[in-house]
């Protein structure tokens, strides 16, 4: 008997939405996509059974010039849960946790040959992010960690081909009672720029950002502009965040309230962008430190990965980063939800020093899971687009100053003429495209009169551009 399969429908276009295709990708029955990675014409699509216990997994690769694929059989491998990979040449390198402790193997894709690296990684290091480097040929791993005085540091590794670790990076803040909460990673440049929050320690909160380059004799955590100091943290506040600033002058140890997520780091003209996001959590006090205070949440939580978690999926859980273990979290729990307040943003020059900030005011919408509330494209000006009760909201912002502030922007209309009856948008999602744009993906339900006066029912799935120019 034949095994079961399934079939993956991936929609394909050019950027000017023209050669459109569905591609049906053959899928290993009760497998699910764990990691998706596009390099340049290809896609990378780990696979897991369902059944965790009879540890089947493999890669599939689709060509999306001839919509041919083949599969990366990975049972040579340690028989653990991949938690990522990255693809460098022709080389796979494999992540993942046994008994608290990080695993890492390089596997030639052609041979099936198999590199575990030296057991170095410590329990409780858990990888926040990992990228290969096609100019000097290795894998790079930003890792972090509690240290004995549970202060939080960074480790960045680089590993070769053939799973040879060549050299680690630490970074650690020396100042008393303050440490790096996020740390993110600009790929960008032959030099890396990074940045982040930081906060203190002995309250738990967020009162900073910093920004430099990865680079030997600089030290970009000595390099930390507190919020106060943002003229426009606060801004958005009725009071134009006068009362805000004058409770944290007088405080003897100021810090936020709410969480401060760092989620992504833009070059643009200016130098590089900086994006975050300001919320409050509420509930579980368990989640202050290593859940969703920081960027382990995000990063490693199979519900950030929209094929699998936020619409209700298989895994609910992240890493705890003391632990390396997989902590359970029971989506819809009324123990923890978050409310968002602002988008923030800092603009540092090539050096690193701040040139401006600005923050995009949000409505109180409430979530289970905290993703990303909006997506940036940033260029000369920078293009904020967000998604709220099923509409769009859009601002223009030059040099830190708003021409545009959360205008409704008209989601395109199915062709039915003046005939429909009713229409309700739904699971819409926004992606900033790297060509000026954004993509709108999401479904409709519309109501309409067809030509014989009979009303229909429909359920689309669209996408839709959005050039900035015409926003």
């Amino acid at each position: 008997m034949a095994d079961k399969e399934m079939k993956l429908k991936i929609f394909t276009a050019n950027m000017s939405f023209g050669d459109e295709k569905v591609v049906d990708i053959p899928l290993k029955w009760s497998h699910v996509l764990k990691r998706i990675k596009v390099f340049g014409d290809t896609v990378y699509f780990l696979c897991e059974n369902t059944e965790r216990y009879l540890n089947e997994r493999y890669l599939l690769i689709l060509d999306l010039k001839t919509k041919e694929s083949k599969e990366i059989d990975l049972k040579n491998t340690v028989e653990s849960p991949i938690s990522d990979f990255e693809i460098l040449d022709d080389r796979i390198l494999l992540l993942s946790y046994v008994q608290n402790r990080l695993i890492a193997q390089v596997k030639e894709m052609a041979t099936g040959k198999v590199y575990t690296v030296e057991d170095v990684f410590q329990p409780g290091m858990v990888v926040q992010e990992v990228f290969g480097d096609e100019l000097t040929g290795v894998f790079n791993l930003l890792i972090n960690f509690r240290t004995k005085d549970r202060s939080k540091s960074f480790l960045m590794s680089s590993i070769n081909k053939e799973g040879v670790l060549l050299r680690n990076h630490l970074f650690e803040n020396e100042s008393k009672n303050r440490e790096n909460i996020d740390m993110i990673i600009s790929n960008e440049g032959p030099l890396k720029f990074i940045a982040g929050t930081v906060g203190m320690t002995n309250k738990v909160g967020y009162n900073g950002f910093y920004g430099g380059y990865l680079a030997d004799g600089s030290d970009p955590f000595n390099n930390i502009v507190e919020i106060n100091d943002l003229d426009g943290f606060f801004a958005f506040e009725k009071d134009g965040g006068e009362k805000s600033r004058k409770s944290w002058e007088k405080s003897r140890n100021p810090s936020l309230k709410g969480a401060l997520a760092a989620r992504e780091i833009i070059k643009n003209d200016h130098g590089y962008l900086l994006y975050s996001d300001h919320f409050l959590p509420v509930g579980n006090s368990f989640y202050i430190k290593d859940g969703v205070y920081d960027r382990n949440y995000y990063r490693l939580n199979p519900m950030k990965n929209l094929s699998i978690g936020r619409k209700g999926g298989m895994d609910d859980s992240f890493i705890d980063t003391d632990t390396g273990r997989t902590v359970k979290v029971e989506l819809g729990d009324p123990k923890i939800y978050f409310s968002f307040i602002s988008s923030h943003v800092v603009q540092f020059d090539n050096n690193g020093n701040v040139l401006w900030d600005y923050a995009v005011p949000l409505p109180k919408k409430s979530t289970f899971v905290p993703l990303s509330y909006g997506q940036i494209f940033s260029g000369n000006k920078d293009h904020f687009i967000y998604e709220f009760e099923g509409k769009l909201f859009y601002s223009l912002i030059s040099e830190g100053d708003f021409q545009e502030i959360n205008q409704e922007v008209k989601i395109l209309n199915p062709q039915k003429g003046d005939k429909v009856l009713s229409l309700r948008n739904s699971d819409l999602e926004v992606k900033a495209l790297n060509n000026g744009s954004f993509l709108l993906t999401g479904r409709q339900q519309i109501r309409y009169v067809k030509e014989d006066g009979q009303a229909v029912d429909e359920n689309n799935f669209f996408f839709q551009e959005l050039k900035v120019t015409d926003l």
